[in-house]
């Protein structure tokens, strides 16, 4: 008990070729619902003559996806930002001409690390395609970064080659002499780095590039780091060419995306969430449009004034959209829209409660997943009032395992730390053997979350094992608590964790953002009524605003230091 594919089975079954993989008649099935055959129908075949030895030469995946789509949709919107638009071939003809001027001027080829530092535009994802094209390693940066957290990411990845926006110039320009001598910079904007774009992609070919027969031609390697909530960022190794179609299907038989779609990206692409939903627009011919920033209202207008069909967004992004004037909301409806995707942080009930109220059950969906453990689970709306708390139920081909701190397999309801199983998750941190084997058991891999699968095997959470507090001998959980106490009306945001304490080994202590005056004893009454006494915290402090990462996760460590005894 405790371990659940599809269909709930444990590792002692049989798995079935159904329950570990999608059958042919369910991706058939889910080929029609996108609307795969109408639209190859659409295309007349007019393309495939030219797609199809391609494939067969070159193979269907992140190298070629773009060169089919300009064989199939020439003429179809690929991406979108504020100041470009490049159609399918357009888009596919740039990543031919950057991928070929890196090999000419640059020697970059199969496994060479190369990072890209800016914020969400069309060049980031053509830069990106390119050098998945050829198979060279993609090193995603923060356009965040200061001088030194850039250093450390570019002396540790071994990238000596950096193409970046205005938005991380004050960052290089904060590197040593000694460092930016061995660097080559190529600036996307006016100003930055020793090559402009329009230099960098002068007379270059738009033939497609083939790398057949060179050294590790068969991987495109992408390098994402991780938050970095404690110690230095890792950086988690995933061979993009390695997902394959029956992949895709196994996500959208449950996601309401179809073909030909418009996805917003405003999450940003140096994260793997917004990597993979632009991953997974583009192999479905899709139109993708980026935004550089998140603000509510321009992506609430975005959405409205795209007609965009779905968005991936962290929790603290929808909240914001969701806590603007009913006036704006009302100005910008966005009746195309059938998937909100959010992810990446705590999505707390009262929150899941009001995204529905406004958008609908069948629009918000959630899932559990991590930049080393890929995507594993999903649960839409309805679900959700029906499981309140939960993730989701695993995706085919997803097996979730939950173990004691012994290891042995916990039952239903009993939580534990969750252990994954799948075919895509990461070849391991770079550089660190020692930290990917620590969260590695045999092929079961952990990135030491907590939680239990309930006897329909839906997963929920219960916060992450370095946050688990023992007060007084008890195991407490303070994702749990943080999401009771998301539902007073006066907070806003709420962070729990535990502090040294000598009489219980470890005591609560609440963090709160709160939208209105609200006193300690009115919380704490609150906790009272719907948790235990001894999950109720023992301090309270009160915070204008809960300090996160971009990404959406609480700085603990911050606050830990911040109000340690």
């Amino acid at each position: 008990m405790g371990e659940t594919h599809i269909r709930g089975q444990t590792s002692e079954e049989p798995m079935s070729a159904e329950s570990d993989s999608m059958s042919i008649g369910r991706m058939l099935k889910t080929a029609g619902r996108l609307g795969a055959f109408r639209d190859a129908f659409r295309t007349r075949w007019t393309g495939l003559p030219q797609a199809v030895p391609l494939m067969v030469r070159e193979g269907v995946g992140i190298r070629t996806i773009h060169q089919v789509n300009a064989c199939l949709h020439p003429e179809r919107k690929a991406v979108v930002d504020k100041t470009r638009e490049l159609t399918c071939s357009e888009l596919n003809d740039e990543i031919n001409r950057i991928a070929n001027a890196m090999r000419e001027q640059f020697a970059v080829r199969p496994g060479t690390p190369v990072m890209v530092a800016m914020k969400n535009r069309v060049e980031y994802f053509s830069l990106w395609m390119a050098l998945a094209r050829i198979g060279a390693a993609t090193v995603h940066a923060s356009w965040r970064q200061t001088s030194e957290e850039l250093a450390y990411q570019l002396e540790h990845s071994g990238a000596k080659l950096l193409f970046a926006g205005q938005s991380v110039n004050q960052a290089l320009q904060g590197l040593g002499e000694d460092f930016r001598s061995g660097l080559e910079v190529v600036g996307v904007d006016e100003g930055i780095g020793e090559r402009s774009w329009e230099e960098f992609l002068a007379g270059t070919s738009s033939k497609f590039p083939s790398i057949r027969g060179e050294e590790e031609d068969g991987r495109s390697d992408n390098v994402v780091y991780t938050s970095g909530t404690t110690g230095r960022p890792k950086g988690a190794v995933r061979d993009m060419a390695n997902q394959g179609v029956a992949d895709l299907f196994q996500i959208l038989e449950r996601l309401p995306i179809r073909m030909a779609d418009r996805h917003l990206v405003v999450s940003p692409i140096y994260h793997s969430a917004g990597q993979v939903f632009s991953i997974m627009n583009t192999s479905l011919g899709s139109t993708l449009y980026f935004l550089p920033d998140f603000d509510p209202e321009q992506t609430l207008r975005a959405l409205h004034e795209w007609a965009i069909d779905s968005i991936f967004l962290v929790p603290t992004m929808l909240r914001r959209i969701l806590e603007l004037d009913e006036e704006i909301k009302e100005k910008y409806p966005t009746p195309a829209l059938r998937a909100i995707i959010c992810g990446a942080a705590p999505f707390p009930h009262s929150l899941r409660q009001r995204a529905i109220d406004h958008f609908g059950p069948t629009v918000i969906h959630d899932f559990y997943g991590a930049t080393e453990i890929g995507w594993i689970t999903l649960i839409n709306g309805e679900e959700m009032l029906e499981k309140p708390g939960s993730v989701g139920r695993p995706i085919a081909g997803q097996r979730i395992r939950i173990v004691d701190e012994d290891n042995n397999r916990l039952g239903p309801n009993e939580p534990g730390v969750i252990y994954v199983h799948n075919e895509h998750i990461m070849e391991g941190y770079l550089g660190d053997r020692g930290a990917t084997e620590e969260i590695m058991d045999g092929q079961w891999m952990t990135v030491d979350d907590l939680g239990y699968l309930d006897e329909e095997g839906y997963l929920f959470l219960a916060g992450r094992a370095r946050d688990m507090v023992i007060s007084g001998g008890v195991n407490i959980y303070p994702a749990e608590i943080e999401n009771v106490l998301q539902g007073h009306d006066a907070i806003v945001d709420v962070a729990v964790f535990g502090v040294d304490d000598e009489e219980w080994g470890e005591a609560l202590v609440a963090v709160v953002a709160a939208g209105r005056e609200v006193e300690e004893e009115e919380l704490e009454a609150y906790a009272g009524e719907h948790l235990s006494s001894y999950k109720v915290p023992r301090r309270w402090y009160f915070i204008d605003e809960i300090p996160r990462n971009p990404t959406g996760k609480i700085l603990k460590r911050t606050l830990e230091e911040r109000y340690a005894p």
